[in-house]
């Protein structure tokens, strides 16, 4: 690198020394974030994926969920609604599940490796077909994609290489250390992440293209609380949901009973679809 002396430079020489003292002192003090690393997040949190865990500076006393895991509180923020991303896009996605390399639901890697809440857009309609459960856009999805739209993507490109949109209840079940939805986001994110599976007419999930019903899966405020026939869900959304949001789109009225087959999201926010490890 090629050094300029201030001696050899009249121009520079002339600034005031206490100019370039202010100077070099706000440079020094400038951070930059990495793409989907949010400012609240830790050093360690972006960096140390292998730990034992995040590494945040203030670890919350209480316990998630079975087995005394816990996450930290700096990893639960928000950007204008919208769930922090606490891997940044120049991680590997095959770890972090999503396949634009950042994860907004289950947000502490270590703790949770083999299930991620992906937040991100779809226009190919619905969950249920084989199609829906098919990459059709190569994976160029996701808030942090260049395709914030999800132009030409199902739902299943939301999820990284080796990764599957998480099928129903039981497979969310064998995927999360906790067996269930605990911490997929602070309980004031706006954020749903769904299965590829709807509900008979009664609310009861199951795995068949004929239950269609309401939109189903792990999140938190948006919606309503899951019925007690698709454990270990915790949270769901009807029709009326979806218009309520703006982003879920769900079809017409006479689609009341069949959001799970319809549905296609615009925007990236409010979250997505969980992952599930191969």
């Amino acid at each position: 690198m090629n050094r300029v002396s201030t001696a050899s430079s009249p121009r520079l020489a002339s600034i005031p020394l206490g100019l370039v003292l202010t100077l070099a002192t706000a440079m020094l003090g400038c951070r930059v974030h990495s793409i989907g690393l949010a400012a609240k997040a830790t050093a360690d949190d972006a960096a140390r994926m292998d730990a034992p865990d995040s590494g945040g500076g203030q670890e919350t006393s209480t316990f998630d969920g079975p087995g005394g895991l816990e996450i930290d509180r700096d990893a639960h923020g928000a950007d204008a609604g919208e769930p922090l991303d606490l891997a940044p896009m120049s991680s590997n996605s095959l770890i972090v599940g999503c396949s634009d390399g950042t994860r907004e639901g289950f947000r502490d890697i270590k703790n949770w490796p083999n299930i991620a809440g992906c937040a991100g857009a779809w226009n190919l309609q619905g969950l249920l077909k084989p199609s829906a459960r098919e990459p059709k856009c190569q994976r160029v999805a996701g808030n942090d994609s260049r395709n914030l739209a999800g132009i030409g993507c199902s739902a299943s490109d939301l999820c990284a290489l080796t990764w599957h949109a998480c099928l129903d209840g039981p497979d969310v079940t064998s995927h999360s250390p906790t067996g269930g939805c605990e911490s997929i986001v602070s309980p004031f994110d706006e954020a749903l992440f769904v299965v590829m599976a709807g509900a008979s007419p009664q609310g009861v999930c199951y795995r068949d293209p004929l239950a269609t019903n309401d939109l189903h899966g792990c999140g938190s405020v948006i919606g309503q609380s899951e019925s007690g026939g698709c454990p270990p869900l915790n949270r769901r959304m009807s029709f009326a949901d979806c218009a309520a949001t703006g982003v879920w789109q769900c079809g017409k009225v006479d689609d009341s009973l069949r959001e799970a087959e319809v549905v296609t999201k615009i925007d990236s926010s409010l979250g997505g679809v969980l992952c599930c490890k191969d």
